[in-house]
């Protein structure tokens, strides 16, 4: 029996693929409207938004598991195929860096200034299953029953199965999340290095140190109920009918696999290439940073700097928020623990003129949501207006048809007064580094290479 199409193994609206594909449009001078989606797809939502909210929410529900893999197919899922899929689709030029690892918004749109490709580290394989989202110890059984045929079909990955009732209600009715982290360095992401890493270009790791309680299911396969949101893993584990854990590892779904980062320190030693290793305690850590050093650069530009784009999750666009001066500050998800962080960043740094919100739709008023109302409040503190493009409030967070009028409501952003070069890769770095909640290690430069007044290092 063939196997899979790559693009049908793996979920397009998950965090890996779809902030790769915004990536990808703005490295090819595009935007990322309605998810990357065509338009006529676009019309379908705003129509379809219209319905009732009962309606609307078993369409959504099963819209998202129609992209799921049947279980009896799972032992078709080539994942080496899936890593050929994900470089495959990446521009073919000399690139200054190349990053690596784990999903990160922030990150995302810093590799778009920088122009430069990121290859994922986790993806996400849907399975079809229906089943009570409260009951997590079913969808474990559902694992262990179906979980071996891929794991048997790719040696390299380690399955980690999440179940997030909370946050992914309406999808865990319908389908498994099956999160797969490679384990080696696949031969496809080795090509495209080999093909397209300029000469002693850096290969950057993104490594979150995100961490989750799972259970051990077999050698190489891990359950974990809960995920990162709006509740702590103690608020999931002391729900009815959840697992016990016996373990720690690597979050689900924005953890980094350790096994990764030495293979890919092997190919760098291998090939002349030095390694940067991002590090990082979770998901939004990176945000501040991130927005501080494009606001460092827009004034460089001579741009004002003064208008703030939070986008959320898989909501965004990165090629809009250069081209309209837009400093990004990346929302992992419309949850308390987002908004605080904004609230710190906003403490921190020069007042902003606007701040505008594009908070991800995910059909549920889940524990720990924060709330346009929220937004607005933490904004007013600063002094800063609050907006929300394209949304629709009282639809908040049912209103599905924002993801198609988001981007419209971006292009009406006023573009930059001035055209942009990449930003460098060093000075990114270095703004990375000047953020005391990131680690950043890099090789030392032999002494011949660098001025005599210079000083290097890494902090560990």
């Amino acid at each position: 029996m063939s196997d899979l199409a790559p693009d049908r193994s793996a979920a397009s609206f998950d965090s890996a693929t779809a902030l790769q594909a915004a990536l990808i449009a703005a490295l090819n001078g595009s935007g990322f409207a309605h998810l990357g989606q065509p338009a006529p797809a676009a019309r379908a939502i705003r129509v379809a938004a219209r319905l009732p909210w009962p309606l609307l929410r078993q369409l959504y529900s099963r819209l998202g598991a129609s992209e799921g893999v049947r279980p009896d197919d799972l032992g078709r899922v080539d994942l080496a195929g899936v890593a050929g899929w994900l470089g495959g689709r990446l521009p073919r030029r000399r690139m200054p860096a190349v990053m690596i690892g784990s999903s990160n918004g922030a990150l995302t749109q810093l590799a778009a200034a920088l122009q430069v490709p990121w290859l994922p580290g986790t993806v996400l394989v849907p399975v079809r299953r229906t089943g009570d989202p409260d009951r997590p110890d079913d969808a474990l059984r559902f694992g262990a029953r179906f979980g071996p045929a891929l794991l048997e079909r790719n040696p390299d990955i380690v399955l980690h199965q999440m179940h997030d009732q909370v946050q992914d209600e309406l999808m865990v009715a319908e389908m498994a999340y099956f999160r797969v982290k490679w384990q080696r360095l696949p031969e496809a992401y080795a090509r495209y290095l080999t093909e397209n890493l300029a000469p002693g270009a850096p290969v950057i790791m993104i490594e979150d140190g995100s961490e989750w309680p799972v259970t051990q299911v077999g050698e190489r396969h891990l359950f974990q109920a809960g995920a990162q949101g709006g509740l702590d893993p103690a608020g999931y584990l002391s729900r009815r009918h959840t697992p016990r854990p016996d373990t720690v590892a690597a979050e689900a779904e924005w953890g980094a696999a350790p096994a990764l980062t030495d293979a890919a320190a092997a190919w760098c030693a291998d090939h002349d290439h030095p390694l940067v290793r991002i590090r990082y305690p979770g998901p939004q850590t990176p945000a501040h940073a991130v927005a501080t050093i494009f606001r460092d650069w827009y004034r460089q530009r001579g741009e004002p700097a003064d208008r703030l784009v939070v986008p959320s999750f898989v909501i965004g666009d990165p090629w809009r928020m250069i081209n309209s001066g837009s400093v990004p500050y990346w929302a992992f998800f419309s949850v308390r623990s987002a908004l605080a962080a904004l609230d710190d960043h906003l403490g921190r740094t020069d007042p902003y003129r606007e701040v505008a919100v594009l908070p991800f739709q995910h059909g549920v008023w889940s524990a720990g949501i924060a709330t346009p109302e929220d937004w607005v409040r933490v904004g007013r503190a600063h002094g800063t207006e609050v907006t929300f493009p394209g949304l629709r409030h009282e639809a908040f967070p049912h209103d599905i048809g924002y993801l198609a009028r988001y981007g419209d409501a971006l292009r009406r952003l006023p573009p930059a007064s001035a055209p942009w070069r990449p930003l460098p890769v060093r000075q990114a770095l270095a703004g990375l580094r000047d953020d005391p909640a990131m680690i950043i290690q890099q090789p030392r430069r032999p002494a011949a290479d660098r001025p005599a007044s210079a000083t290097t290092g890494s902090r560990t």
